[in-house]
């Protein structure tokens, strides 16, 4: 059995009262200890020369040195810290968190609304949990690897005999926790000659979809959206699902098929959900050539969604592997359910995308 170490945090947030609250969330856990506060970025480095932290929680908007400036400071001296931004709502503060995930930040946190903090905290709470979790889960599964292996090789396994398909009609990805350094890795100068449509659900709240697509745009030649009620489906063409709400294949037989948004309920606890989409796409496009990309994320959304796809289509499915993952959750379930018909590091899977769209697998 093995014995995993309560982590050591550093909360960082200007406001005392919130300062408060996120450390009471940290030792709510039961994996966690915060061992020490600091109320800016400046404070913060000073804290981190002086004694070692597993993880860092801290705010995106504060004086002195703000969030991003330190989180870069952090990433380059100590890259062995993980770092949990924390945010508000908002349009500026959605793109200040989207730079600061393309920055090397684990994740982030909505900061716990004023009225209700006992609610919040307790909110703020059960996602660090998951979050610690992976990250002693990760730390111990790396420290067993460095005691039998002296060298890393890159993965890329295929699962042979398993399905094949001949080119595809459509993409399908999928991801959570450190899923938009994942897109923005795959995506970053894809070129504007893939023509095959694309549709993404990212598991974030509503705004910081937006942002997310419009960062992927701007970095890609391929064109990049957030989806709207109604959007058609266009060949060289991604669709981001909006944070918030489900995306689905509209039903009905249009020469050029569209998509819905709808406020269904939270399915595996995430709203947009991957299974949502996916079962939609297999009711839709029945027989079709489908490729799915399960990416780096927490739970096991797209599980199902796969299943069905596998049943009702022509469906091959990559899976991010643990080594590159962030958080091998989603690609975990879909691997061991027999359902990944291959296995590749993040770095791999752009031109397999590209590959497999135009000449098949």
């Amino acid at each position: 059995m093995v014995i995993l170490d309560i982590l050591k945090v550093l909360v960082v947030d200007d406001s005392a009262v919130y300062r408060k609250i996120l450390s009471m969330a940290v030792e709510k856990t039961g994996l966690a200890l915060a061992e020490h506060t600091a109320s800016n970025g400046t404070l913060a480095i000073e804290r981190l020369q002086h004694g070692k932290y597993d993880v860092v929680i801290m705010d995106v908007n504060m004086p002195e040195l703000d969030g991003i400036q330190t989180l870069k400071i952090i990433s380059e001296r100590w890259p062995e810290t993980h770092v949990i931004m924390v945010s508000s709502t908002g349009g500026k503060n959605a793109k200040t968190t989207i730079e600061a995930l393309g920055c090397g930040a684990l994740d982030f946190i909505i900061k716990p609304l004023e009225q209700d903090y006992e609610k919040n905290m307790e909110i703020v709470a059960r996602f660090l949990k998951g979050l610690f979790t992976q990250i002693q889960v990760k730390r111990a599964g790396a420290a067993k690897t460095a005691k039998t292996e002296s060298t890393v090789t890159p993965v890329n396994t295929i699962n042979h005999g398993k399905i094949g398909i001949n080119g595809v009609d459509m993409v399908l990805v999928a991801s959570s926790t450190g899923g938009p350094s994942a897109l923005e890795r795959i995506f970053n100068g894809f070129g504007r000659n893939f023509y095959k449509p694309m549709l993404i659900v990212q598991h974030m709240p509503p705004d910081f979809t937006r942002v997310l697509a419009e960062s992927l745009d701007k970095k890609s030649e391929m064109k990049f959206i957030e989806g709207k009620d109604g959007d058609g489906i266009r060949a060289g063409q991604a669709i981001l699902a909006p944070g918030g709400y489900h995306m689905e294949i509209a039903k009905g037989s249009e020469a050029v098929k569209k998509i819905c948004i709808t406020s269904g309920s939270y399915v595996n606890g995430v709203r947009p959900a991957a299974d949502v989409l996916f079962k939609s796409v297999a009711k839709e496009y029945q027989g079709a050539r489908i490729l799915t990309v399960i990416l780096t994320g927490m739970g096991s959304d797209g599980l199902e969604g796969v299943r069905e796809l596998k049943q009702k289509c022509l469906c091959y499915c990559i899976t991010q592997s643990e080594e590159s993952c962030v958080v091998y959750g989603m690609p975990r379930s879909i691997k061991e359910a027999g359902l990944s018909d291959e296995v590749l590091d993040i770095d791999r899977i752009a031109e397999r995308i590209v590959r497999i769209s135009e000449h098949g697998s």
